[in-house]
């Protein structure tokens, strides 16, 4: 069997043409964690920086020593002190002397944020410039928690919160590593459709960037407080539950992350801040602390950006080539060290057997990583060319596989185990699988068996095809497959009592890692769940608070328009009797307000009982080309100050002809009254493809732009930032409403200084009965 390469190939292996093709969400998340699984470790350097962040005795010295054990490293400090301009001649410097200008934790630092990244960094970048922005995203986020911790102080510890900060994202970078085909189409759906990178991960993959960078981690067995701070910190403040030991760094690296994503540094690929406020009052800080620490950000991150120059930059020695090659080596050794013990007395191999199995297990191992325990543990015990251990539910074709190879390279083996999911087609037969064998004794493997056998073989083998099965429950079986002469396994025959007990480790180890891994799943959808309440909350408070204000607007104007009737009526009849010229004018002014004080409760009736849509099928190119022009004309735009794009002319909206008018008219008035003069422009787009169901239409302005406070009201009724008489605060609230009975929705995005866009999206046809 050939080795794994990418998570594209193993994906196109195990799947079945075209109707079958999608693998249920827990196949594709258990390829997705084994492919985590295979990244490179964690550098003895850096692991040591992070060792020397959570000790209290750590000092300057040991990271001097850490630094002049590299001396790509050493260039690397010394070249950022002659950037820092320190006034120290080139040849006096030394790393002492750097660690001394710079600082202990500035060194410590930048050592540390260079090689966690660089570990990763050696597989294919197909989303290259996106890795580059998380990465600077990354930086400044831990720049910015370390400030923080500063100013909450004991028993926050900067140094810590430095490094959370630091490998919040790891789990993007992780992902890119393993898929990178795949993962550049996340961040080009998250870029057109403004969606969260999380919900798209999860609905591609099966999980998120948390999970990916949780796991990874685990396997680089960081502390507690990193790997909480990696899995939480997209958490609201008072989301965190009590068993969570770290509450505060988790806390502080959130606060830093929405600090860092407000300002745009890097890529985050996760738009939505809406909680510094409420992470401030959790922290204990000011609203001045924010402002201060983005002001000196620049400065702290600076040294970081400047030491990563590319044209400086030293290649990482601990390449993911070279930590291929050293793991196969150690494969082909211990290779040779189990044949050398293949002479032992039975006993002794079978609890030989038991206790390399039991030692290469942990408690983070999945299914997957369990049967290659099994199949390892289990061909060195019978000396067997290829053993195969697979575990999976009856009722589906997909089943967890662990193959173990004696090295033989032309017989296309491997020497490493490798873990898979295979796709056998249809659901395995039960009892024709176990035919004439019992859980915990060897038998010759019946013709049922041959699918696994054929996919995860060797290509050419000798010998017997025999079983030893592990487990068959409901909902579970388990067994492992092996070549082998009659000869060589017929010594194991006698051995039940050995067999069974090994069988039973093996069971018990695979009980644990299912019950693990769907405790983690389920764990994982509740976070995924709160996630998504909580955005459902927030958008029933808005549409509530609505329907209130509508049904009080709806009785206020009944109530006024027939005291303004009379008024009107009663100054028209005497404007009609007196002749006196100034009575008159006043008479003239009372009908003239009593009319504009009708024409507002008329808004008021209009925006509190719209008329039901009567909506047709049209073509959004010639509707928007005719609103486009008469926009020119009222608004006296060039098409260079307003100019139309849409991406397929063919593309069709089914909304009411003219609510769909009036929510334009008003969101295009909104954005010329936000702009000033000849300096005016408008862009009204449509980026949605003919086999979308839902069409998106985009309004750009470079107008003033809105504060977050003014954004959080803009859509409410009566809410109006103009001074007062410029407007009656009804333009966006009515076309959010009529959007809502339309079938779509409506939503702001603003930067002041910069402009403001507004998105409504619809639907491109009648919904089905």
């Amino acid at each position: 069997m050939r080795p794994l390469a990418t998570m594209e190939t193993t994906l196109a292996e195990v799947r079945p043409p075209r109707a079958a093709r999608e693998a249920p969400v827990p196949v594709r998340v258990g390829l997705i964690l084994h492919h985590l699984d295979q990244l490179p470790t964690l550098p003895a350097v850096a692991a040591r920086l992070l060792e020397l962040t959570g000790s209290n005795d750590s000092c300057a010295q040991d990271v001097i020593e850490i630094v002049e054990s590299d001396p790509s490293l050493t260039a690397a400090v010394l070249r950022l002190v002659r950037r820092a301009d320190l006034g120290v001649s080139d040849r006096t410097m030394t790393v002492h002397r750097a660690v001394v200008l710079l600082g202990f934790t500035v060194i410590r630092n930048l050592v540390l944020s260079i090689y966690v990244f660089d570990t990763l960094s050696q597989r294919e970048k197909s989303a290259s410039v996106h890795r580059e922005g998380i990465r600077k995203h990354s930086l400044a986020v831990a720049c910015v928690a370390d400030m923080l911790a500063g100013h909450i102080g004991p028993p926050m510890v900067a140094g810590e919160a430095f490094v959370c900060g630091l490998l919040h994202d790891i789990g993007k970078i992780a992902l890119d590593a393993c898929l990178p085909k795949s993962y550049l189409r996340v961040i080009e759906r998250v870029d057109r459709e403004r969606a969260c990178i999380c919900d798209v991960e999860q609905e591609l993959f099966g999980l998120d960037h948390t999970v990916a960078g949780r796991r990874l981690a685990a396997r680089w067995k960081l502390s507690d407080p990193i790997l909480e701070c990696i899995w939480l910190h997209h958490q609201s403040a008072n989301a965190l539950v009590d068993s969570v030991a770290h509450p505060q760094l988790v806390r502080t690296v959130h606060l830093a992350d929405s600090l860092v994503r407000m300002h745009g540094i890097g890529y985050s690929g996760y738009p939505i801040i809406n909680d510094v406020d409420e992470l401030l009052t959790e922290l204990g800080l000011g609203e001045e602390v924010p402002v201060e620490v983005m002001a000196r950000l620049p400065e702290r991150i600076k040294p970081f950006i400047d030491i990563q120059n590319p044209q400086d930059s030293s290649t990482d020695p601990c390449s993911w080539q070279s930590l291929t090659n050293v793991n196969r080596q150690l494969g082909q050794i211990n290779t040779k060290l189990r044949e050398r013990n293949r002479d032992l007395e039975l006993r002794s191999e079978i609890f030989e057997t038991l206790h390399r199995f039991t030692h290469r297990c942990s408690r983070e191992d999945g299914v997957g990583d369990v049967c290659a325990a099994a199949a390892e543990a289990i061909r060195a015990m019978v000396d067997a060319q290829c053993a195969v251990a697979f575990a999976g539910d009856p009722s589906q074709p997909f089943v967890h596989v662990g193959v173990s190879n004696n090295s033989d390279p032309q017989a296309g083996l491997i020497p490493q185990p490798l873990v898979d999911v295979i796709d056998l087609g249809s659901p395995l037969e039960v009892e024709g699988l176990l035919e004439g064998a019992s859980v915990g004794q060897l038998a010759p493997a019946s013709e049922h068996c041959e699918p696994i056998w054929q996919q995860c073989g060797p290509k050419s083998s000798e010998g017997r095809l025999w079983m030893l099965p592990i487990a068959c429950e409901p909902g579970w079986i388990s067994a492992v497959l092996f070549n082998d002469c009659d000869d060589s396994v017929r010594r194991f025959l006698s051995a039940r009592v050995e067999c069974e007990a090994l069988t039973s480790s093996v069971r018990l180890a695979l009980s644990s890692a299912n019950t693990r891994v769907a405790s983690e799943r389920m764990n994982q959808e509740l976070l995924d769940s709160n996630r998504r309440v909580r955005a459902a909350q927030q958008s029933l408070v808005r549409t509530h608070s609505i329907a209130m204000i509508a049904e009080m607007a709806s009785g206020a104007a009944h109530e006024m328009n027939n005291p303004l009737a009379v008024i009107s009526g009663r100054a028209q009849l005497m404007l009609a009797q007196y002749e006196d010229p100034e009575l008159a004018r006043s008479l003239r002014i009372i009908v003239e307000q009593t009319q504009r004080a009708s024409g507002i409760v008329n808004d008021l009736m209009g925006f509190a009982k719209p008329a039901p849509p009567q909506s047709l099928v049209q073509t959004l190119y010639d509707m928007l080309d005719m609103l486009c022009q008469h926009w020119r004309t009222t608004f006296k735009l060039t098409e260079h100050q307003l100019m139309l794009s849409v991406n397929d002319p063919r593309v069709t909206v089914y909304a009411d002809l003219d609510q769909l008018r009036e929510i334009l008219t008003a969101l295009v008035t909104n954005a010329v009254e936000a702009t000033s003069g000849e300096t005016t422009r408008l862009q009204v787009n449509s980026p949605s493809s003919l086999s979308d169901e839902t069409v998106r239409i985009v309004i750009r302005d470079n107008g003033v732009g809105m504060t977050r406070d003014v954004l959080e009201h803009a859509l409410d009724p009566l809410f109006s930032s103009r001074p007062a008489g410029r407007g009656r605060g009804l333009g966006l609230s009515r076309a959010y409403r009529l959007a809502e009975i339309n079938g779509g929705r409506l939503w702001l995005e603003s930067t002041p200084g910069q402009g403001t866009t507004v998105t409504l999206e619809l639907p491109v046809r009648a919904p089905q009965d």
